[in-house]
């Protein structure tokens, strides 16, 4: 059907080619699909939370809004949220009503075309127009995201507070972004594979190359979105079905080279204008295009990896176990289910403090320290009535007193820095690579 949109007919000169009703149904369908999920931000991508940044942007916002919270109250019935949300997530109810809404569109859209260009007998220079679209939008993704991966900022060493957490008290994407970023080798790798197929989609005569590489790494990402629920499955979906378009027209080709032993004929290039001289623009525009997202995106990985992987100096930071614990000039004895008792209190990033009560749960406060590290002010995101104060003294190099105003407590920790470099406690850091293993390394 729609491997036949590339195809010059063997006819003879001043032919027209003729599509089939099938295939330009397919085609329209296809064409209007998307070029409306794409403008003005893909489904599911989060660059949609741009607000007012462009008029597409705020004619969209006026539409999509409201005919979403229509369609999903009154047509399907939903109770869910039904707004567009910055939540960090680009699988929102929003998104799937929306990307349901698009779908429906698109199908009126192909009715009502098909009607009035029923005469029509192809399509083929709008879908080299359609194809470059794709392009350039597969390869803004890929490469977006192999950058974000190559410069250490999308998956970042485990911090502290998750090496202390246990893997049962994890979500399944924390996992993910745990062991991503417990390896940056492994990160660079899929960065890197990410980068070059989103290269060579750019790159006229290599597209097909850069379309298996790129609808091969996207559905691993697909398939790592769906087993450990990560936020971005409608994305990933929607680039692997422009790879596949982008390979259509190749279909016959690589089953014979792939399964058919066969020789394959070169599938000859329609250009995108009839004049020369606008062609080998058309040509060096996606390579320009290519540059700079590599520098916008580069750029921008480069600021967002240095902020993730900031960190407290020496001598705060670190693990620091519970000693002595008291509230209120009342010790306390240790119980493993008090869940406002101390454990741990560890000091990472920099505006940030986290306590790990005994019964393991992690308590998150929004930290400021003075210049000389020896007060710190305490703050909880989640009641904002809630205040701390608290006096940092070290008797010694690997001790720390804690005491002052905990809310409405006064309380008394004595510290004890927890070695980073033992094995036994933080095996996950000191282990390392190793040729040669005697046995299984499982523990």
């Amino acid at each position: 059907m729609i491997p036949q949109l590339q195809r010059e007919e063997a006819a003879v000169s001043g032919t027209v080619p003729q599509w089939s009703i099938a295939t330009k149904i397919g085609f329209r369908f296809a064409f209007s699909y998307f070029i409306l999920y794409v403008a003005p931000g893909p489904v599911g991508s989060l660059s949609s939370y741009k607000k007012g940044t462009t008029l597409a942007t705020g004619i969209s916002d006026f539409v999509w809004h409201p005919l979403v919270a229509w369609v999903g109250a009154n047509l399907l019935h939903l109770s869910g949220n039904l707004k567009e949300i910055p939540t960090g997530s680009g699988d929102e109810l929003y998104d799937y009503v929306l990307w349901l809404c698009i779908a429906v569109l698109a199908a009126v859209i192909t009715a009502l075309w098909s009607v009035w260009d029923r005469k029509r007998p192809n399509y083929r220079q709008l879908n080299e127009w359609l194809r470059f679209f794709m392009r350039m939008t597969v390869g803004w993704a890929m490469l977006g995201y192999g950058v974000k991966k190559l410069v250490g900022a999308q998956f970042t060493p485990p911090t502290l507070p998750e090496l202390m957490q246990t893997f049962g008290q994890a979500s399944p994407t924390r996992l993910l972004w745990t062991f991503m970023g417990a390896s940056p080798a492994y990160s660079f790798f899929g960065g890197l594979g990410e980068t070059v197929g989103g290269l060579l989609v750019l790159v006229p005569g290599l597209v097909t190359l850069g379309s298996l590489i790129s609808m091969a790494l996207m559905t691993n990402v697909l398939m790592l979105n769906l087993c450990y629920d990560v936020p971005r499955k409608i994305f990933s979906i929607n680039l692997i079905l422009m790879c596949l378009y982008l390979l259509l027209p190749e279909a016959k080709r690589l089953t014979n080279v792939f399964l058919l032993n066969r020789q394959a004929e070169p599938v000859p290039q329609i250009p995108l204008f009839r004049d020369r001289q606008w062609n080998r623009i058309a040509l060096i525009f996606p390579l320009l295009f290519g540059a700079y997202v590599l520098v916008v995106a580069g750029h921008q990985s480069i600021v967002d990896a240095s902020e993730l992987t900031a960190t407290l100096p020496a001598p705060i930071r670190g693990v620091w176990a519970v000693e002595e614990f008291s509230v209120d000039n009342v010790p306390e004895i240790p119980k493993r289910s008090d869940p406002s008792q101390w454990r741990t209190v560890i000091f990472d990033q920099p505006k940030v403090l986290v306590i790990q009560a005994m019964n393991g749960n992690q308590m998150r406060y929004y930290m400021q320290l003075d210049s000389a590290d020896k007060t710190i002010k305490l703050w909880n995101t989640a009641d904002l009535h809630w205040r701390a104060v608290l006096d940092a003294e070290y008797p010694q190099p690997d001790e720390m007193v804690l005491k002052g105003q905990f809310g409405s407590q006064n309380v008394t920790a004595k510290l004890a820095r927890i070695d980073l470099s033992d094995p036994q406690a933080f095996y996950l850091l000191n282990r390392g690579f190793h040729w040669v293993n005697e046995g299984v390394n499982n523990r």
